[in-house]
């Protein structure tokens, strides 16, 4: 269950060496991402430090919270981030639900649609929305999950899914 995770740690460590050489964009990148956050901006940037970014930019509070849900750690309840959802998914019409039961009663009513985790809440959503998020591809998986991103948390085709939409978030 690592193959997000290592993604992550392996963007990290990409990001550092970027920073080191005096990468302007990596060196923007984080420092907008820590702007943003209203992290200190660090005179000496570290791994900590950039897996804390790169998670930050997956849709996770910090580096810990990545972890967590990433690697299988994450309970009913608890913030899942916002790794399905992309800014331009803000012009589809989609069903939100602050219940589980209730997205799901959604999502059962509705064949081509799809249910992910936003945060603590929950989005119904359809082809549009899994086109924006890049996991087109990943139908197969989305079906073999019975379309549910929450019921099929950890599973191996929810870590597949994970990393099709990491790969479609690459800077």
């Amino acid at each position: 269950m690592t193959m997000p995770i290592e993604e992550l740690k392996i963007r990290a460590r990409l990001l550092l060496k970027a920073i080191a050489r005096a990468d302007a964009d990596a060196l923007g990148r984080a420092q907008s991402v820590s702007k943003r956050r209203r992290w200190a901006i660090p005179e000496h940037w570290t791994l900590s430090l950039c897996l804390n970014i790169v998670s930050a930019e997956a849709g996770f509070d910090q580096w810990e919270h990545a972890r967590r849900v990433l690697g299988g750690a994450a309970r009913a309840g608890d913030d899942m981030g916002t790794l399905w959802y992309d800014k331009t998914c803000t012009v589809f019409m989609n069903h939100w639900f602050a219940a589980y039961a209730d997205a799901l009663t959604a999502l059962q009513s509705r064949e081509s649609f799809c249910l992910f985790p936003y945060g603590r809440q929950f989005v119904v959503a359809d082809a549009p929305f899994i086109e924006a998020i890049g996991l087109a591809q990943g139908a197969s998986g989305l079906l073999a999950l019975k379309r549910d991103l929450v019921a099929g948390y950890g599973r191996p085709e929810w870590q597949k899914l994970v990393m099709l939409r990491l790969r479609h978030m690459r800077q």
